[in-house]
């Protein structure tokens, strides 16, 4: 072998082993690489949960609250404002919109996008910056739903595991539900629902071609494409939507031209408006209180309410057209329907953005007079009449380690004994410290809590005034008045009606509670009682033209004002006072600020208009147990038929005075009723209660009709001794006039001879023996529905023994 054939062999032999060496590095730094990734990805995929259909969890959905009319009151949410809605709720439109623009091989593969991932690399390579993804919607899913936001290879392999497991564990229905139902669409929206009513304001099944591709450019880059930064960029999002449906087949030509030259109208989107929020800060209380806050703001509740917002809104115009200056007090007001405890409207302060604090339930303050209700209605159910009569003048009671000083001022004023009628209208605060001397407090205490006040108030004689050491809210007061509204039957106060899950079934209904708390013969007359209050009393200016029941109620040095009052459909309290402290309302617009006086105006202005479509109606009374007694003025007692001035009180039988009056005994001179022209009944009736017997004669006129009083004798407006016996002339008509014979037989002979002449006839009258029917008319001739002439003369005869 030449030398130089031995060089090359040599040569070639070097070569080799370097190429071994080479290979075998090379080889051992690609399995150094892929045992490094293997540990890399093992340690990895032990982070990564597990997905089964039972640990997925459906993503916080926003609470809403409604008005009994259905009307949104608001959204609660924690971070993320979102509705979800089934798949079958999402048009076609709009999945496909987002399987076009995001994953349009979504059906194909199996959570991972191998061929989108390489063909996003060699985009973003080409073009120097990232301007596609390759993530699938799958994947984009897993992403909001289970990894961090962060942009590190840990969460990309994490969310490409999961991905497959997830594909694995849905369908791709279900998959793509979940998504449309999490994704964010920019101003503070999560998911399809949600965007459609904010956008486009129609639910997600209504919405077109168009607004689902608008929708669906949002995806990228929601606020850069948002229609209200940038009108002109979300357009060209939407078209290329479109073309790329169009180009895979998902649309037809005719749709997509007639889509892109649609109008792009995004509704304006306006910041809420407060609806009764003092109303829904309460029910948002309740219900944190009851399913507790990650529920009421994660949860997707649906809670249905009583509150009605026309009369809400007139109950915040009253307010606020009467207390309408500078510096006025607050007021509070809330009205409850009695037959159910619904709550219609409250209103608890004039600005809740400023003032957050609820003076209609949080607000507890002194009562005053509206308190007294309480002792009234005590006083009635242990048998006390309204008409006993109580010295009214101030006085001291001596109660252990003080002395409890009474006066009469602020609203009530004394003047000698009146009764405890009169002392309510008055609003008498001597009357009712005695009253409730002789009830005692604890029984006070008891009937206000059956009747629904639930803050706690000490047996002390105090509470007679309405001095309470915790006060009471409008609500309780609304609430308890209301029980007498009803007859003596408590509602409690709700403003549920009921609660469902976003799917709208049924968590929980709620029905109100109802008790007897007082019986229905003491409601009716305290109810009465507290007629004459706002007929006459301390509550005038709360009149509204039909039959209402009320108090007025003013705390010691003007602090605090109220008027509580109802129908038999509502009751409704109204506060007026300072919730910054106890300050004297003693000049405001020019007067000292009493319950009679702005909460009454108030009262009686929302009432007013709130009933207007609503019929009059008078406060049912109890078939039986109660009775309408007639007492002196003069005396209270029972009147005589001598009593100058009576009065007509509505009592519990067997209550009310047992005696007659013992001052008006005899007869005495007075003047006469003049009763011509009035009706015979009318007639007979005023004389009687003047004290005078009566008698009657008929003739025929053709001047005064029949049954009307012609003349009488004594004559009228002339002085008589009582007793007198003054006689009628009734006519029967014209002469000549028919008129048919009634029936006599069985009557009396005075109630014949009666019936014959207010009929316009006149009595023969004769006797037979007959002990069994003594007294009694057996026959009559002519015989009854005989038509004879007017002022003919009827035969009756009276047995006789």
């Amino acid at each position: 072998m030449s030398k130089a054939r031995k060089r090359r062999s040599a040569h070639r032999g070097r070569l080799a082993k370097v190429f071994k060496f080479v290979s075998i590095s090379i080889l051992v730094f690609f399995v150094a690489i892929i045992a490094a990734l293997s540990i890399v990805v093992s340690t990895y995929l032990k982070e990564i949960p597990k997905i089964s259909k039972e640990s997925i969890t459906e993503k916080a959905q926003t609470t809403k609250i409604y008005a009994s009319d259905g009307t949104l009151l608001t959204n609660l949410f924690a971070e993320q404002n979102r509705i979800v809605i089934p798949l079958s709720e999402i048009p076609a439109s709009m999945q496909n919109a987002a399987i076009a623009v995001e994953d349009e091989r979504f059906y194909e593969h199996k959570g991972v996008d191998l061929k989108a991932i390489i063909r996003a690399t060699f985009i973003n390579l080409r073009s120097g910056k990232v301007v596609e993804g390759g993530s699938t919607i799958t994947q984009q899913y897993v992403k909001n739903s289970y990894v961090s936001q962060e942009k590190t290879l840990s969460r990309k392999i994490k969310e490409a595991f999961l991905a497959y497991q997830l594909e694995r564990t849905l369908s791709k229905k279900e998959i793509l539900e979940k998504y449309l139902n999490t994704i964010y669409f920019g101003q503070s929206i999560y998911g399809i629902e949600t965007a459609a009513q904010t956008y486009f304001g129609k639910h997600a099944k209504e919405l077109t071609l168009a607004e689902s591709a608008t929708l669906a450019g949002l995806i990228k880059s929601p606020n850069y494409y948002s229609p209200y930064i940038n009108p002109e960029k979300s357009k060209q999002a939407r078209n290329s939507v479109l073309k790329k449906m169009l180009k895979q087949k998902l649309i037809t030509k005719e749709e997509s031209e007639k889509a892109m030259d649609a109008p792009l109208e995004a509704q304006p989107i306006k910041a809420p408006k407060a609806i009764a929020p003092y109303f829904v800060e309460y029910i948002k209380q309740s219900l944190i209180d009851k399913y507790g806050a990650n529920m009421v703001f994660k949860g997707g509740l649906r809670v249905y309410t009583t509150i009605d917002l026309k009369m809400q809104k007139i109950a915040e115009d009253a307010v606020s057209s009467i207390l309408n200056k500078p510096n006025d007090p607050s007021a509070s007001m809330v009205s409850v329907d009695p037959r159910t405890g619904y709550i219609k409207a409250m209103v608890g302060g004039e600005n809740f953005e400023t003032k957050k604090f609820n003076l209609a339930v949080q607000g507890k303050r002194q009562a005053g007079s509206s308190f007294k209700v309480f002792v009234l209605a005590a006083a009635i159910e242990t048998g006390i009449s309204p008409s006993k009569v109580y010295q009214s003048s101030p006085l001291t009671i001596k109660l252990p380690g003080q002395d409890w000083e009474v006066h009469n001022y602020t609203e009530g004023s004394g003047g000698g004994p009146m009764s405890l009628r009169e002392a309510t209208i008055k609003s008498v605060n001597a009357v009712f410290a005695r009253l409730i001397m002789e009830v005692g407090p604890k029984n006070v205490v008891d009937i206000a809590k059956k009747m629904g006040i639930t803050s706690q108030v000490d047996p002390n004689p105090s509470i007679a005034l309405g001095g309470l050491k915790y006060g009471v809210s409008s609500l309780e007061m609304a609430s308890a008045y209301a029980t007498l509204a009803n007859g003596g039957i408590h509602h409690y106060p709700i403003g549920i009606t009921k609660v469902t899950d976003s799917w709208n079934n049924t968590i929980e209904e709620y029905k109100t509670e109802e008790k007897e708390a007082i019986n229905p013969l003491v409601a009716y007359t305290v109810t009465d009682i507290l007629k004459d209050v706002i007929n006459y009393g301390t509550g005038t200016k709360a009149k509204i033209g039909r039959p209402a029941a009320g108090k007025t109620g003013t705390a010691q040095n003007y602090q605090d004002a109220w008027f509580v009052g109802y129908v038999p459909e509502l009751s409704t309290s109204v506060w007026v006072g300072h919730p910054e402290g106890q300050i004297p309302m003693t000049k405001v617009h020019g007067i000292r600020v009493a319950g009679g006086t702005f909460p009454a105006q108030i009262w009686g202005k929302y009432m007013k208009k709130v009933l207007e479509d609503t019929p009059v109606s008078d406060f049912p009374k109890p078939k039986t147990g109660i009775v309408k007694v007639k007492i002196c003025k003069e005396s209270n007692l029972l009147a005589t038929r001598y009593c100058p001035e009576v009065k007509y009180e509505t009592i519990i039988k067997g209550t009310g005075p047992k005696k007659y009056c013992n001052i008006h005994t005899t007869p005495r001179e007075v003047l006469i009723p003049n009763v011509i022209g009035l009706p015979v009944k009318k007639a007979t009736y005023t004389l009687q209660q003047a004290g005078f017997n009566v008698s009657q004669t008929t003739q025929p006129s053709a001047d005064v009709a029949k049954g009307y009083v012609i003349s009488q004798s004594p004559a009228g407006d002339t002085n008589a001794i009582q007793d007198t016996n003054v006689n009628i002339v009734v006519s029967i008509g014209s002469a000549g006039d028919k008129v048919t014979v009634p029936n006599l037989v069985g009557m009396t002979e005075e109630q014949a001879k009666q019936t014959l002449s207010n009929n316009g006839l006149s009595a023969a009258v004769q006797y037979i023996t007959d002990a069994n029917r003594n007294g009694k008319v057996v026959q009559q001739d002519p015989v009854s529905g005989t038509v004879v002439d007017s002022n003919s003369f009827v035969t009756i005869t009276v047995a006789k023994l």
